[in-house]
């Protein structure tokens, strides 16, 4: 479940309200006199050590102080000492002592919410630093599946960095598009590309073009000469797809069900990379988006079919993403203004076969 955003006067507040035990003292007129609070008396949250703060975030990322301590080069015990800190500072537990892992109690949520917030307003300053600077210097972090790397995308990297020579992009390629929404998400990296859809609440939809699967194939394979092919159609081929937990394949069965079919592959790999290598054999056809093979169909050597299958009818978008709420420093702006006018550009299936 995302967390959402805690101000540092919503964590005071939080704080404060928290007691020790205590008897309300007597006046010199016999009247109560109501407990002075003990967590009144603890630091606002600006006052507390951020390193603290970071311990403990990273150890609730990570789940538990060991991964955290090996993240970031220092000791489990400093991590614990620091944590302990901080909720000594604090008057409140920050996480469920006497278990393996880090589970959070609801302070050290709004601590860790804090710390987030705190990031962002960090990362909101330097990015107005930035904008003075006028593109000179700073970061691009990037994230996408492999089926992502293609001609296209590499001329708008290549672009990108002649036109910011003093900017650094850094490109993550990630197995999945639940890994790269989590990325951007968790602001591991300022701009993601995803196949499918999102329903993540922290994330806000860019822009999208449909990108439907079809039937890739080189251009001299026996089927290549078809308008648009069945799943029956293919079962008499050597098919090579990605592995099960793909989103390719959660579509395959889908459409499988429709024809009352079962298709088993030949071949399958986590690598884009290597099933268009097992195409451009001849022996193999698969399962892609057009964004996938767009280098080889833009040079002839492929051919990608549409599939006749009620499945396949719903056009699957490619999404560009960006966290909810985060507003982009100048560079990851402008990149993101590139990656639009590319996926504008991408060719489209709706009017049948892609060949030479």
């Amino acid at each position: 479940m995302p967390l959402p955003k805690v101000s540092a006067a919503q964590l005071r507040r939080h704080l404060g309200c928290r007691t020790r035990p205590s008897r309300a003292r007597r006046g010199r007129r016999g009247r109560s006199v109501p407990a002075i609070k003990a967590a009144s008396r603890s630091p606002p949250p600006a006052a507390m050590h951020s390193l603290n703060f970071r311990y403990l975030y990273e150890s609730h990322r990570l789940g538990s102080m060991r991964a955290a301590a090996d993240k970031l080069g220092v000791a489990v015990s400093s991590i614990s000492r620091q944590i302990a800190q901080l909720e000594a500072e604090a008057g409140v537990t920050m996480i469920e002592h006497g278990r393996r892992n880090i589970i959070l109690t609801e302070a050290g949520e709004l601590g860790v919410r804090f710390y987030q917030e705190q990031l962002a307003h960090g990362e909101n300053f330097e990015s107005q630093l930035a904008d003075l600077k006028s593109l000179r210097s700073g970061r691009v972090k990037l994230a996408l599946g492999e089926g992502f790397i293609g001609k296209g995308l590499t001329e708008v990297v290549s672009a990108f960095t002649k036109r910011h020579a003093g900017i650094t992009l850094s490109v993550h390629m990630v197995v999945s598009s639940n890994e790269v929404t989590r990325m951007v998400a968790e602001d591991e990296a300022h701009l993601g590309l995803i196949y499918g859809p999102t329903d993540d609440p922290r994330i806000r939809i860019q822009h999208a073009v449909p990108q439907p699967l079809c039937v890739v194939m080189k251009h001299n394979h026996p089927l290549a000469s078809r308008d648009s092919v069945r799943l029956a159609d293919l079962a008499s081929y050597n098919l090579c797809l990605p592995e099960a937990s793909n989103r390719t394949r959660q579509l395959l069965r889908q459409g499988e069900a429709a024809e009352q079919i079962t298709l088993e592959p030949c071949v399958t790999s986590n690598s884009i990379n290597m099933i268009r290598d097992l195409l451009h054999s001849g022996q193999f056809i698969t399962l892609f988006s057009v964004l996938a093979a767009s280098k080889e169909l833009a040079k002839g050597q492929f051919v990608a079919l549409p599939l006749d299958n009620p499945a396949f009818s719903e056009q699957t978008p490619v999404s560009l993403i960006r966290r909810l709420g985060r507003r982009l420093p100048p560079g990851p702006a402008q990149l993101m203004t590139m990656l639009e006018s590319y996926l504008r550009g991408l060719p489209q299936l709706d009017k049948g076969r892609i060949a030479p």
